[in-house]
């Protein structure tokens, strides 16, 4: 059978199996087995020894990484009670009130209404909206942070996704405008609310929800940038690639976040980086396009783009950035970048290249200047020795033996057999240094099985 049968994936699919965890909860609990459950643990233990044994180690480190967000696959709805109940924040009474005001706007702009009859429409789809958890209270019952982040994504992204579609459709037809109006209103609906119950269902992580944000904004500006690079004035075509990207970025972002477990502060680190990149891409190319001489140099934005987000999502690895952390270095990018614009201004340059590029220049040193200090940080604070900062459990080991004898052993080894290029070669280490990383056991309930096979050493 093919090694890559045994998949991380797979395994906790397997660890995970309904009857198995039965079982330990009756282990766990103290609970006596009888003898068919015995030998059903006993067989199925040894099958998962074999099962981890026979995964690479890059599955084995993608379990490490992936199993807490695998696992709130298996988190139940929180239960609607006083004690827990869910805030809206005032953010969130807002956030539908300018959606519920736009979704009125739509209309009144659809069906031709007046001024006032505009307003009131607005007015009155905004309160709609504010009234949700009042009219459909069911809906927000057992609702956490993470789906109002989702349904926020979701109502944004379709809404996007809508104007390009009507703009695909319509082209530069008359009736252009009010399709991508409407197409526009019923996406982010739809898709809102896709989002929100399926969140709501199968939780994922709010690093997971904004990655896809990233990318369903981030395929579609390169698809636009691409286009752009032909110099072509069809709108059809203009349209259609901004809504085929945003989909390919749904896609992709959904399937890099189920390969690592982002953090939000991640995410915002990657996103930061990846317009800083495209300002850097556009500095180099934006003379040409402005003269109109050579717009396929629209490419090249649209590459460091791209190598920006790949670079970021490499760099965060391990680095594991709070909200706090990731909002502070994009709000101090922001700070530098403002800097560089009033640079640009004291400068009385009017080359498009010094606005765009200073800008970007200062943003990005600003921005890897506190990156690199956060991700010290969290790596000190990470690795603690024979600790994980995470989740307490252990995953270095360090230890330090001092052996004199060495020392005498190395007096009495002939020079002329261990001496190169002048330097003294010891046979033996006067001080032994050992530092082992620990990654198969990060779960006591799940694996406990394990134990028992690193004692025989199958582990």
């Amino acid at each position: 059978m093919p090694k890559t049968f045994y998949t991380a994936r797979g395994y906790w699919s397997e660890i995970n199996k309904d009857a198995y965890k039965k079982i330990q909860l009756k282990k766990q609990k103290g609970d006596s087995l009888n003898t068919n459950e015995s030998a059903y643990a006993k067989d199925y233990e040894e099958y998962l020894a074999n099962y981890y044994q026979r995964m690479s180690e890059e599955e084995k480190a993608k379990y490490v990484q992936m199993k807490a967000q695998w696992d709130l696959e298996l988190t139940p709805p929180a239960k609607s009670s006083d004690e827990y109940d869910f805030e809206l924040r005032p953010r969130d009474r807002l956030t539908n009130g300018i959606y519920g005001t736009y979704y009125g706007a739509s209309i009144a702009a659809i069906g031709d209404f007046n001024e006032s009859a505009a307003i009131g429409v607005s007015l009155i789809m905004a309160g709609l909206w504010q009234l949700g958890p009042v009219m459909n209270p069911k809906k927000y019952e057992g609702i956490t942070r993470g789906t109002i982040r989702a349904g926020n994504t979701g109502k944004f992204l379709g809404l996007g996704y809508g104007l390009a579609l009507g703009m695909a459709i319509g082209g530069d037809s008359e009736n252009a405008g009010k399709l991508s109006l409407a197409l526009s209103t019923v996406g982010s609906i739809s898709l809102g609310e896709a989002a929100f119950q399926i969140q709501k269902k199968k939780q994922v992580s709010e690093g997971h929800i904004e990655m896809m944000r990233h990318y369903g904004v981030l395929m579609p500006v390169v698809a636009v940038l691409g286009v752009a690079a032909t110099n072509t004035d069809n709108l059809n075509l203009v349209g259609a690639s901004l809504f085929a990207g945003g989909i390919t970025g749904l896609i992709i972002g959904n399937s890099v976040a189920k390969k690592y477990d982002y953090t939000v502060g991640d995410v915002d680190i990657i996103s930061s980086l990846t317009w800083i990149s495209t300002g850097l891409g556009l500095t180099a190319a934006i003379e040409t396009i402005e003269q109109e001489e050579n717009l396929g140099l629209f490419l090249i934005p649209a590459g460091t783009a791209i190598a920006g987000t790949l670079l970021g999502q490499r760099s965060v690895k391990g680095v594991y950035l709070t909200k706090k952390q990731g909002s502070t270095i994009n709000l101090s990018s922001g700070g530098a970048a403002l800097i560089g614009l009033g640079v640009a201004a004291l400068l009385q340059n009017e080359s498009p290249a010094v606005w765009v590029g200073v800008p970007s220049a200062l943003a990005l040193i600003m921005h890897q200047s506190i990156f690199h200090s956060y991700k010290m940080k969290n790596l000190v604070n990470n690795i603690k020795l024979g600790k994980d900062n995470r989740d307490n459990k252990k995953l270095i080991q360090f230890s330090m033996r001092v052996t004199p004898e060495g020392y005498f052993a190395n007096k009495k080894m002939s020079d002329r057999i261990y001496i190169t290029n002048n330097f003294p070669k010891l046979a033996e280490p006067i001080v032994k240094l050992k530092l082992a990383f620990d990654d198969t056991v990060k779960n006591k309930n799940d694996l406990f099985c394990f134990r028992k096979a690193k004692r025989n050493n199958k582990i």
